[in-house]
C-alpha cells in the first residue's frame, strides 16, 4: 500500500477534511444564516458534536478497511476481481464509476433506512434534531455508521474500485454533507444553479421537515440528480418558507431526548424520552 492510502495518511486525511468542512461552514453560517440560532444553540452543537465524535471513532478506519480489503483482492488470493479491474478501464473513468456508484447507493441506503423499520430506529438519532446545521451532519449512531458501511463494502468489492477513489469519494462527501446540512441560505438563483450539480442547503433542508411526506424526499448524499430520477424529490423552500418550517420529529421534541445519552438509547426503545408522543407512519416501532 503507498503512503496516500496508509493507515495514518488515510485517517489523517479523513479527519482533516470533516474538522475543516465544520469549521468552514460554521463561519458560512453566522454569515447568511437560514433561520434564527436559538439561545439553546450551544448545548445542541455539544451533543451532537459528542455523539459524532463516538460515530466517528466507531468507523474511523472505514475507507482504510475497503483499501486494505481491495489491496489484498488485487493479488487475486481466491481468483476474484472486481468488474473494473476486469475491463480495465482507464483510471479516471475507474474514479467517475466509483463516486457515480458509491453515491448511488447512499442515496439507496438512504431510502432503506427511512423504509426498513430497525434501520430507522438508528436513523431516527439524526431527524430527531430539532435544527439543522453543520453538527447535523455527523450526528448518526454509531451502530448506523457500522451497518451503512457493511451495505456499502459487497457492492465495492463487485465493483473493484480503486482505494483512493473511495477514500477520495469519502472525503468530498463528509465535505459536501456539512455544507448540505448548513444553516445557510445562497438565496433561490444561486441555489437554484448550484442546485442542479450538488446538493444545497435549502434541497436538503426539506429532508429534515417534521412533515413525513418532505422528510421521505430529496434523499441525496452528494448529487441531487437520484432523487429527481427515481422521483424522491421535493421542490426547496426558501426564504420567509424556510425560516418558518418545523424541524425534526414530533415524537422526540423534549430537551431531554437531545442528550448524548439518550440519543444513544433512542434506538433500543422509549425509555428515559418522558411522554414523547409516537405518531405517524415513521414512529419507531
Amino acid at each position: 500500500m503507498n503512503d496516500t492510502s496508509s493507515p495514518d495518511a488515510a485517517v489523517q486525511l479523513y479527519l482533516g477534511a470533516l474538522i475543516f468542512s465544520l469549521v468552514a461552514v460554521f463561519l458560512l453560517e453566522s454569515l447568511r444564516p437560514a433561520r434564527a440560532v436559538g439561545a439553546d444553540a450551544p448545548r445542541r452543537w455539544a451533543h451532537n458534536l459528542l455523539l459524532a465524535a463516538l460515530a466517528t471513532l466507531t468507523t474511523l478506519y472505514t475507507p482504510l478497511l475497503f483499501a486494505v480489503v481491495f489491496q489484498a483482492l488485487g493479488a487475486e488470493p481466491w481468483g476474484f476481481r472486481g468488474l473494473l479491474a476486469r475491463v480495465e478501464v482507464p483510471a479516471w473513468l475507474a474514479w467517475v464509476a466509483t463516486f457515480l456508484v458509491l453515491d448511488v447507493i447512499g442515496y439507496t441506503i438512504h431510502r432503506l433506512a427511512h423504509a426498513v423499520p430497525w434501520f430507522w430506529r438508528l436513523h431516527a438519532i439524526h431527524h430527531s434534531d430539532l435544527e439543522m446545521d453543520a453538527t447535523t451532519t455527523h450526528r448518526h449512531h454509531p451502530l448506523e455508521n457500522l451497518a451503512t458501511a457493511a451495505l456499502t463494502l459487497p457492492v465495492l468489492l463487485l465493483l473493484g474500485a480503486p482505494p483512493l477513489a473511495v477514500l477520495g469519494y469519502s472525503v468530498a462527501v463528509t465535505v459536501f454533507s456539512t455544507y448540505s446540512h448548513a444553516n445557510l441560505t445562497l438565496g433561490p438563483r444561486v441555489d437554484d444553479w448550484l442546485g442542479r450539480l450538488l446538493v444545497t442547503p435549502d434541497f436538503h433542508r426539506m429532508h429534515h421537515s417534521a412533515e413525513r411526506r418532505f422528510t421521505d424526499s430529496n434523499y441525496g448524499m452528494l448529487l441531487p440528480w437520484w432523487d429527481h430520477l427515481f422521483g424522491t424529490a421535493s421542490a426547496p423552500a426558501h426564504g420567509d418558507e424556510a425560516r418558518r418550517m418545523q424541524l425534526g420529529l414530533e415524537y422526540f421534541r423534549q430537551p431531554a431526548a437531545q442528550r448524548l445519552d439518550r440519543m444513544l438509547l433512542q434506538p433500543f426503545g422509549r425509555e428515559g424520552l418522558g411522554q414523547a408522543k409516537v405518531t405517524g407512519q415513521n414512529a419507531i416501532r
